[in-house]
């Protein structure tokens, strides 16, 4: 009867001594954990031990930890006027940083810009450079499940917008490119007229354009007639909330194109909208010379960025001598898209 107490009470000793053990090796994961989790504060932690974190992180993880870095992080929205969303490349710090120190200097508290650059497959290089960057200003949208070309535009433009329904509440969404310079002022100042039901969609529209067949721009899977879809050109349009809602909310179902502004305007066609051409956007491929009367100019140079700029602190106008280089046109909603946009008008800037 001792052996059989003794060798009872061994049992329930190396039982106690296993539950310590385990409770013991949960306890380290736990806190190793805990620790883990903490050195990704980007604040706290050496920028290449971040990168190298990074890559070997899944997507889930990703996204969670970028919370850190994310001007609003997600469940904390942000009420604000207008959103910016300037569509850029890792590589383009230099334009980013123009655009920060000149047309950008004029946001005001009731904006909100972000860069949106994928990180897919970066170089170790260069994710140190962005997130340093990040560290720096705060504004970058980082979409880890996206290579960064011109191939995924329309994906950037579809992830960024899911981003910004769920993490800011807003009126409207300016969309430009990193090459291009607003005269934000006067377009806040426009954006205040439109009653707040209106459904918007607002920029430089063209009807006639055809699908390229070759290039970069080539369009494989247009098939849905001869022209693209009537469409705000991409260097800059803006979007009432309701519209950038309804992109958020049917992501999963879009078709992508290769150019995002044909994407975007094949998804919002079904839908009652006001469809607001603007000779004051002069967002085509290239610019059609320098007007004051300009909201938004595409394909600028870092140079011309900042001229532009230095001109309106010094007088007040934007350019210090007025210019065209092409012709404009006012679009004729009457007739059919493959009439809608003749340039027989110089006087419209």
């Amino acid at each position: 009867m001792r052996r059989s107490g003794l060798s009872s009470h061994l049992m329930c000793r190396k039982a106690v001594q296993n539950f310590a053990y385990l409770s013991g090796c949960f306890f380290c994961f736990l806190l190793g954990s805990f620790l883990s989790l903490s050195t990704m504060d980007p604040s706290v932690c050496d920028l290449q031990l971040c990168t190298k974190r990074l890559q070997h992180m899944s997507v889930d993880d990703t996204s969670l930890w970028q919370g850190y870095w994310d001007k609003n992080r997600v469940g904390q929205r942000k009420s604000v006027f207008l959103v910016i969303l300037i569509i850029s490349a890792p590589k383009n710090f230099e334009l980013r940083n123009t655009i920060r120190q000149t047309w950008l200097k004029e946001e005001g508290r009731d904006c909100l810009h972000y860069f949106a650059v994928g990180i897919d497959g970066l170089s170790e290089d260069m994710n140190v450079t962005i997130q340093s960057e990040q560290r720096r200003f705060s504004d970058m949208l980082f979409l880890p499940n996206l290579k960064d070309s011109y191939s995924t535009l329309s994906q950037k433009l579809l992830s960024s917008a899911v981003h910004i329904h769920e993490n800011v509440r807003y009126r409207f969404l300016l969309k430009c490119d990193d090459d291009s310079y607003v005269q934000l002022d006067r377009l806040v100042y426009e954006l205040r007229s439109i009653p707040y039901k209106l459904r918007v969609y607002w920029g430089f529209f063209d009807g006639r354009a055809t699908p390229f067949k070759e290039g970069p721009w080539k369009e494989d899977k247009w098939v849905l007639c001869d022209r693209y879809l009537p469409y705000a050109l991409g260097g800059g349009y803006i979007l009432s909330h309701d519209l950038v809602e309804f992109i958020a909310s049917n992501s999963k179902w879009f078709q992508l194109y290769n150019s995002e502004d044909v994407s975007l305007s094949v998804w919002l066609a079904p839908l009652q909208l006001h469809r607001i051409h603007d000779t004051r956007f002069d967002t085509e491929y290239r610019s059609r010379g320098c007007h004051n009367d300009y909201i938004v100019t595409h394909k600028q140079t870092i140079q011309s960025m900042r001229d532009k700029f230095n001109h309106i602190q010094l007088d007040g106008t934007m350019c210090k001598n007025s210019f065209k280089s092409r012709s404009s046109y006012i679009y004729n909603w009457d007739v059919p898209p493959s009439k809608c946009c003749i340039r027989n008008d110089s006087s419209i800037p």
